[in-house]
């Protein structure tokens, strides 16, 4: 019965997969010059985040574009400044949900956070864009094939996001 179903799983939306707190850069630029060769291993999901949704749970999916302003550090001194450029693309299971300014605010902040975990660089004056969310119901996979390890930043970007949903 639907207990059963219910406390196994077994029901239609148990069976969607998808890369939960997954996040793929699509576009990396620094003064204009593309710099997606060093964001190779942030551009597919990592095999251990595909999962199966919980019942009654969407594979949420949205795209970021940031623009600001990155500071090349030297010993803790600005040695440069550079515009720069990012898109991403995140997914991950939740409750269904919508964009809204205090979401894509977390999202900001989660890959500052994120970002900012090195000491030869720091990104600042962000303005953000989150597009819409899709509740993605089947095929919800997004490209690329698998990696084994999905660096530590991006799974504090992650948690952050995570909070909100």
């Amino acid at each position: 019965s639907s207990g059963i179903n219910a406390e196994y799983g077994g029901t239609a939306s148990a069976s969607l997969e998808c890369y939960h707190n997954c996040t793929i850069f699509t576009e990396y630029k620094v003064g204009g010059v593309d710099m997606m060769t060093y964001m190779a291993n942030f551009t597919e999901c990592s095999a251990d985040l595909k999962k199966m949704c919980a019942d009654g749970e969407v594979c949420a999916m949205f795209d970021i574009e940031m623009e600001g302003k990155l500071d090349m550090l030297v010993d803790g001194s600005v040695n440069s400044t550079e515009d720069t450029t990012l898109k991403a693309k995140y997914s991950e299971c939740s409750e269904k949900y919508s964009m809204s300014d205090d979401v894509c605010k977390e999202v900001e902040e989660g890959f500052l956070t994120g970002l900012n975990d090195e000491e030869e660089w720091n990104f600042h004056d962000l303005t953000t864009k989150c597009g819409k969310v899709n509740n993605c119901k089947s095929d919800c996979l997004m490209s690329g094939a698998v990696r084994s390890v999905l660096p530590a930043s991006l799974l504090v970007i992650a948690a952050l996001i995570a909070r909100l949903a």
